[in-house]
């Protein structure tokens, strides 16, 4: 809501702007303005002035006549809310439905009828600027409803295409066994059960990845200071059967900094880097997790040895829901994107560093825990 009196919110008088042509009546809005303790920070004497002055000394509400040389009211209020958006309080010789009408549609908060009194410019003032916070308030919710809604419908789109493919391949091959199960070897038998339990492995990790998302866009969560080492063995942990089918070697540092965070959302930023690390990393995979101090941040980062990535591959990576269903990397994309959600509710930033050939490095920035944390 606005703030209602002769106060801005730290309890600094409001500037205003007054834009009025008529000589005699600026400076009588002008006495009358300081009269209240309102600081007047501008006087303009045609809209194109008042409109540049708003930029250019950004005052809290702007008194704008109606009728002036060059632009009048109207256009210029039209131009403010476009280029700044400021409280505005129309001001007229005359009253009418339409006039009224027609402000309100460019912004106006509040309209008033020359020549006003000390109360009713007050009044008018107070209402428009409580009028403005409300309707940047209502237009910050749209654009986040919209954006919501556009990330929505691609997310459902990608997770029903991820889902569909392991699908399609599970009701095929179990439909295999059941139609021509007489006539299948056993190696056969045994081939089409190893590929319907690795689709359904996919799936599961799919709904795994939206039952994680669902629970990070709900949760308000207090970050603390993280014990990293800890972390990072519950994540090796969980995925021990991969590191062991690979072969893979996982070298450690022997310095953890302390980092704030949320310790489960963080294990699945590892646990996220790391699978990607066995699956495209070199034969076997090589994976080296390691840490820089950056001023009063931590980047913690993990290496493979893999066939690494293009620039162009790297700069699709870590894309928001709302671009994943048109630049996708194959075995990167909506992983990915949950990292960055997560690291950067909690203040933080992801990269990649990679050259074709040569591996790539993934990472992800922290705020760092002070000593007495």
């Amino acid at each position: 809501m606005g703030i209602v009196g002769r106060r801005g919110p730290q309890s600094s008088p409001i500037r205003v702007l007054i834009a009025e042509d008529d000589y005699l009546v600026s400076q009588m809005i002008h006495g009358m303005l300081e009269g209240l303790g309102y600081i007047v920070v501008g006087e303009a004497i045609n809209g194109q002035e008042a409109v540049d002055l708003v930029l250019q000394i950004q005052p809290d509400v702007v008194l704008m006549d109606w009728s002036m040389p060059d632009m009048d009211g109207i256009t210029a209020t039209q131009r403010i809310f476009e280029l700044h958006p400021t409280p505005v309080v129309m001001l007229s010789a005359y009253s009418t439905r339409d006039l009224i009408a027609r402000a309100g549609d460019v912004g106006v908060g509040a309209y008033i009828v020359k020549s006003p009194n000390r109360l009713e410019l007050e009044r008018a003032i107070t209402i428009a600027r409580a009028r403005f916070d409300d309707m940047m308030e209502l237009r910050r919710l749209n654009a986040d409803l919209q954006a919501r809604n556009k990330e929505l419908d691609a997310f459902a789109g990608i997770v029903a295409h991820d889902l569909d493919t392991p699908l399609a391949l599970l009701i095929g091959y179990a439909g295999t066994i059941e139609l021509f199960s007489e006539d299948l070897s056993d190696t056969e038998v045994a081939t089409y059960l190893e590929h319907i339990v690795t689709n359904s492995r996919r799936m599961a990790n799919i709904v795994d990845e939206l039952l994680l998302l669902v629970q990070i866009r709900k949760s308000e969560v207090k970050p603390g200071p993280l014990q990293m080492d800890s972390i990072v063995a519950h994540a090796l942990e969980r995925l021990q059967d991969g590191i062991s089918t690979a072969k893979a070697e996982i070298v450690l540092p022997e310095i953890w900094p302390q980092v704030f965070g949320y310790a489960s959302w963080v294990e699945e930023v590892w646990v996220n880097y790391l699978s990607n690390g066995l699956k495209y990393g070199g034969k076997p995979p090589r994976l080296e997790i390691g840490s820089v101090v950056l001023g009063t941040n931590v980047r913690y980062w993990l290496r493979d040895n893999g066939g690494g990535l293009t620039q162009e591959e790297q700069a699709r990576l870590f894309q928001p829901f709302s671009r994943l269903d048109t630049i996708r990397i194959k075995g990167h994309g909506l992983g990915l994107s949950i990292v960055r959600f997560i690291i950067e509710k909690l203040d933080g930033s992801v990269a990649v560093e990679s050259v074709k050939g040569e591996g790539s490095t993934f990472s992800f920035t922290l705020p760092m825990a002070s000593k007495s944390s």
